[in-house]
């Protein structure tokens, strides 16, 4: 294959994964997972069709399985992005930006929800800036010299423990701290007793889709019936001014969220949702929910990129996109020095850079534009065709189950704005069905 024939494949795969990616991002309830079970279903008419865009690849398995993989990264990038406008503007999370819908929806109801999209696509830009100076880090602490992923795994109930009890500290403050840490801890098992019975009970929706009904009842929907509760009249004008310039601030909050998102790249059986969980312990008092939208921006795209890097570093697939590419790429080439990452790495990282880099001021316009259309609107109305968008993406992608799992989630959801504790403790739905992975028989 000829370097302009393989310049010219890298780069229609990259745009094809940015608008793979703005599709998912957009759609509440599909994932980048989604795009890679289909990916590898389909391999046979991705190639034929890679063949006829670019002929010099039609008789080379091993680039097409290589741009293939360079598609899934541009999507994991490109979504990582689009996410966060159905999680501000509808409170329709998925499991990576379930956090994002609390802050986020707290901006839309004071006139900012453009900005809580704009800062969370600059924190995207910030972590995944980040998340390539950490490679070369990352690679000497998990393999040689340091073997960090080795030694650390018996080490990762103690880990998710110590997650948990630091997000419960968060509460010990001001008068009636005791009061408010034991309504945290009722809060976090009963989100833990919902995650057991969802996460490791019989499966009774799409296990690539669970997440969806689950964290959108104990997240989205909550703030959404809040909002129905909003004084009639007009949502609040929605604010388009420029954004602030880059601060020290942003960097050391994106810088915080790109070293939750590397932290558990790594760490069997934990996912975005656990980075973001690490990036929130202790931010309420230091951080306001803009910042906070920057971490959370760091988070999801530094996740996404280093979790395939970490198949490369100790060969783990730690992600539903890491487990595609090497189902894509076959055997992939070792990394045995540090300052010599392999080819197929750097394709890989520079096709997620590329497509988050036009994926983020994408993002921010078109949450301008969005915002533009809800400052005209009631918010009661808003919240209602919210709900209704909600149920509709619930009935399409997981069914009457999904809807049924929705609304339990949601009275557990209701449970820490009635005690009036962080809804951060939820995130024990997914951290103790992990914890009891390690745990449990056959662990």
């Amino acid at each position: 294959m000829t370097p302009l024939g393989l310049v010219l494949g890298f780069f229609i795969v990259t745009m094809l994964g940015l608008l793979a990616g703005a599709l998912t991002g957009l759609s509440p309830g599909l994932h980048v997972n989604n795009v890679a079970a289909l990916v590898l279903a389909t391999q046979a008419a991705w190639t034929g069709f890679l063949a006829a865009l670019v002929p010099d690849v039609s008789s080379e398995p091993e680039t097409i399985g290589l741009l293939l993989s360079c598609f899934l990264l541009a999507t994991a990038g490109s979504h990582a992005v689009f996410d966060f406008i159905p999680a501000v503007f509808l409170g329709a999370p998925t499991e990576d930006t379930a956090l994002a819908t609390l802050p986020g929806h707290r901006l839309l109801l004071v006139g900012q929800g453009a900005k809580a999209v704009a800062f969370a696509a600059r924190g995207a830009l910030l972590g995944t800036a980040f998340a390539v100076a950490a490679l070369v880090p990352l690679r000497l602490l998990l393999a040689d010299p340091i073997g960090l992923a080795d030694h650390f795994r018996p080490w990762t109930p103690i880990f998710l423990v110590c997650v948990l009890g630091a997000v419960l500290a968060s509460e010990w403050r001001g008068r009636g701290r005791v009061r408010r840490v034991l309504r945290a801890v009722w809060v976090q098992a009963l989100a833990a007793g919902l995650g057991i019975a969802v996460l490791r009970g019989p499966s009774l929706v799409d296990p690539d889709a669970v997440l969806f009904p689950l964290f959108s009842g104990l997240f989205g929907i909550p703030s959404l019936i809040v909002g129905l509760r909003a004084r009639p009249g007009s949502i609040p004008y929605q604010r388009l001014e420029p954004l602030r310039g880059l601060s020290r601030e942003d960097a050391r909050s994106a810088l915080r969220g790109t070293i939750a998102g590397a932290s558990v790249s790594w760490l069997p059986g934990l996912s975005g949702g656990a980075a973001a969980t690490l990036a929130s312990v202790g931010t309420r008092r230091t951080v306001g929910p803009s910042q906070f939208m920057v971490v959370l921006g760091a988070v999801s795209t530094s996740t996404a990129l280093l979790s395939v890097a970490v198949l490369f570093i100790i060969h783990r697939a730690r992600s539903g996109a890491a487990a595609a590419v090497r189902g894509l790429a076959g055997d992939l080439a070792p990394w045995p020095h540090a300052w010599a990452a392999p080819a197929v790495l750097f394709l890989l990282v520079m096709s997620a850079v590329l497509a988050t880099a036009i994926a983020a001021p994408l993002a921010a316009r078109i949450g301008r534009g969005v915002a533009k259309r809800w400052s005209r609107s009631n918010p009661r109305r808003i919240a209602a065709l919210s709900l209704l968008a909600v149920f509709v993406l619930l009935a399409a992608a997981t069914g009457p189950v999904g809807i049924a799992l929705a609304a339990l989630s949601t009275i557990v959801g209701l449970v820490p704005v009635a005690l009036r504790v962080r809804r951060v403790h939820l995130m024990a739905s997914l951290l103790i069905p992990v914890l009891l992975s390690y745990i449990g028989p056959g662990a």
